[in-house]
């Protein structure tokens, strides 16, 4: 789960993801938003033109409520298509063209499950009524469990960079199909490292980092050796000047470095042994 970006800023982020992975699932958020087979293909050979580039791309989708399933069916046609990400409409980085309520592209998403094609969703809603710490508490009740319940058990369904007890608890106890991918950032720091001492806008991600308590639960989940739980890097450069303003975006970059930010992890509960299967096993 990369961020590779676009223009002359991919090929420093594709030299650092290519010094850590063999395969990464390429986040569609761009401006604008890759929202099409023939977009996705565009992208893909935009990355595989990085002189440095070693890494497979595996391209996805940006769902709108306009995603239609045939565009899903010439996505599984091409061969380099591999999931499809579920933004709900103003959760995160240029997701303003996203999804405004699932059931609107219900037929969208059940045409994956008939094609292999997995639904990676960030899991928060985007209403603003709801306090920021508790919105993939509120995603969770109101858009998954019904979401889960409607669709058929085929369809693989990713929570992607998960930050609360309560994730872990639904995913562990969700059906089969049902699993999460969990940040290094969001296992090694909890909301103190953004806001203590002065707000430190390079630890802004969304979702936001929680308390303590959330991070002990991620740790937990993340070590036990549950195939449900996985690497997921949501790796999001940002120039500088966007992060360190009045208002700067979220994401937390960490290509470069992502592999040891997750054994540094790993190795404060002694479970370095397990890191093998978090990050190259499940989920792949």
């Amino acid at each position: 789960h990369h961020h590779f970006r676009d223009g002359s800023k991919t090929a420093t982020i594709v030299a650092h993801a290519s010094r850590q992975f063999v395969k990464c699932i390429v986040m569609p958020n761009l401006n604008p938003p890759v929202t099409n087979t023939a977009m996705a293909l565009v992208y893909r050979k935009h990355i595989l033109s990085v002189p440095k580039c070693t890494i497979t791309p595996l391209m996805t989708l940006y769902l709108t409520d306009h995603t239609t399933p045939e565009e899903i069916t010439k996505a599984k046609e091409s061969g380099h298509v591999y999931a499809c990400k579920y933004y709900p409409a103003g959760a995160t980085t240029n997701s303003q063209f996203g999804v405004t309520d699932v059931k609107h592209i219900y037929p969208a998403i059940r045409r994956m499950a008939e094609c292999g094609i997995i639904l990676c969703i960030h899991s928060e809603v985007s209403t603003p009524s709801v306090d920021i710490y508790d919105r993939e508490e509120e995603f969770i009740e109101t858009v998954m469990k019904p979401l889960v319940r409607d669709m058929p058990d085929n369809l693989k369904i990713v929570m992607e960079h998960i930050s609360t007890s309560h994730a872990v608890e639904y995913v562990t106890n969700a059906p089969p199909n049902v699993a999460a991918s969990i940040t290094a950032h969001h296992l090694l720091y909890n909301r103190n490292a953004l806001l203590v001492g002065g707000i430190k806008p390079h630890f802004y991600c969304l979702p936001i980092l929680k308390r303590e308590t959330h991070r002990l639960a991620l740790l937990s989940a993340a070590t036990s050796g549950n195939p449900k739980f996985f690497l997921g890097t949501d790796s999001a450069p940002h120039e500088t000047s966007t992060k360190e303003s009045g208002c700067g975006c979220a994401g937390v970059y960490t290509a470069h470095a992502a592999l040891e930010l997750y054994a540094e992890a790993f190795d404060s509960v002694d479970a370095l042994e397990l890191l093998e299967g978090f990050s190259s096993v499940f989920g792949s």
